[in-house]
C-alpha cells in the first residue's frame, strides 16, 4: 500500500485513477492545482502529476518535488517536447494520456517504496508508458 497524492484537474481522468488506485489498496488523496499539491504535505510515496494544471507550468512543481518523492508525470499524447523535459528534471516516469489504469496501478507499485528491507526494488526509473489507445 502506498500513499499516493494525485495532481490532475480533468475530474474524469482523475475519477478513475483514484478508483483504481484505491481499489489496489492504495491510498489516495487528490488536488486540482500546484498551490493545493505543495499544501498537500510532504508525506507521499509517489505523486502523479499531469502536465497541464491550471495557474502553473506543472514543470516547475516537478523541479520542487524530484529528490522529495518519484513523481510520475501524465501528459497528453500528442506533445512530443514535454515527456523530453520531464525526464530531465527527474520525473521517475512519464505517462501518456490515454493510458491503461491498470499499467499506471503497476506503475505506483513499483515507484512506491518498499516498506521491507528484505525486498529488492525492481522499479525502472524513467520508463515511458506510451499511449494505450484508451482507458480501461
Amino acid at each position: 500500500m502506498a500513499r499516493v497524492l494525485v495532481v490532475e484537474d480533468e475530474p474524469n481522468i482523475a475519477e478513475i485513477i483514484l478508483f483504481k488506485l484505491r481499489r489496489e489498496g492504495h491510498l489516495v488523496t487528490r488536488v486540482e492545482t500546484a498551490a493545493e499539491a505543495r499544501g498537500a504535505g510532504p508525506d507521499w510515496d509517489v505523486v502523479l502529476l499531469d502536465s497541464s494544471l491550471p495557474g502553473e507550468d506543472s514543470l516547475l512543481l516537478l523541479r520542487e518535488l524530484c529528490g522529495l518523492v518519484p513523481v510520475a508525470f501524465l501528459t497528453e499524447s500528442l506533445d512530443d517536447v514535454t515527456p523530453g523535459l520531464a525526464q530531465e528534471i527527474g520525473a521517475a516516469a512519464t505517462v501518456r494520456k490515454p493510458f491503461k489504469p491498470t499499467l499506471l496501478a503497476r506503475l505506483v507499485a513499483e515507484l512506491a517504496p518498499k516498506r521491507d528491507a528484505g525486498h529488492s526494488d525492481d522499479a525502472r526509473p524513467g520508463e515511458l508508458i506510451a499511449p494505450m489507445g484508451g482507458l480501461e
